[in-house]
């Protein structure tokens, strides 16, 4: 039986939610001690209101900084942004046929799949990359590079989430079903024009994304996407499902 779909980015949020909260106390205690600090100076220096006032700005400047650049918090938050950005250009391929699923589970892995497109023109496992907009793409050494991290590191993770991905559904379908990696990059200054191919993976501007699955070759008739599709839904879980169950386990254990 097919199993509930997931919303994009679940599992993100859901870590950025629980290392958000764990960090609580400790952000507190920095926001005391820049309020005390800066507001005790002022009053100091000034009046105790205009000391009080410094004290609230300064709590909140600090709040600000703190949701802005929190680690490994912020990555989470970013990650799962750039999910859903993802999510909603892929809403186009939902109404033309296509099945678009989002954050799989991996078998046997403790890795996700951001998104999984099946229809007419193939299998695509699509990784949702938000970076920031000064991101370069260069070549150096004989090697391209994704800002500091070669292009190798960035897509290795993907095609062994397309790879797993394939397995399962070849199993499932009784013959081979080839599944495309995919990169859909936010951000960066990545050519809008520019479709990077690295070891068998894609790396495209997630603009471009739809447009470039819908123009690949016809490979599945309507009959052949609904069994695909139907294997997908029930072989891969929801991955927020599998750390719900991972987090109970260790509840148990412990």
């Amino acid at each position: 039986m097919p199993r509930p779909h997931s919303s994009a980015g679940a599992s993100a949020r859901a870590r950025y939610h629980a290392l958000w909260t764990a960090g609580r106390p400790r952000r507190l205690l920095v926001r005391l001690a820049v309020a005390i600090a800066a507001g005790g100076l002022v009053a100091w220096m000034s009046t105790i209101w205009l000391g009080l006032i410094t004290a609230v700005l300064a709590s909140l400047i600090t709040m600000a900084h703190q949701f802005r650049t929190h680690s490994p918090a912020a990555a989470w938050r970013k990650g799962a942004a750039g999910e859903r950005a993802t999510a909603r250009r892929l809403r186009k391929l939902e109404l033309a046929g296509y099945t678009v699923l989002h954050d799989l589970a991996v078998p046997r892995s403790n890795a996700n799949i951001d998104h999984l497109v099946i229809g007419p023109t193939g299998v695509f496992v699509i990784d949702s990359k938000k970076w920031h907009r000064r991101t370069t793409v260069r070549a150096a050494a004989g090697t391209l590079w994704i800002g500091r991290t070669p292009l190798d590191k960035v897509v290795r993770p993907v095609l062994f989430e397309a790879r797993r991905a394939g397995e399962v559904l070849s199993q499932a379908a009784g013959r081979r079903v080839q599944v495309a990696a995919v990169i859909s990059v936010h951000g960066s200054r990545l050519s809008r024009h520019r479709v990077i191919t690295n070891r068998g993976a894609t790396l495209l501007r997630a603009a471009r994304l739809v447009g470039w699955i819908t123009r690949r070759p016809h490979l599945y008739d309507a009959a052949g996407v609904s069994v695909l599709s139907t294997a997908a839904s029930t072989l891969l879980p929801p991955y927020a499902q599998t750390l719900d169950a991972s987090d109970r386990r260790e509840s148990l254990g412990g």
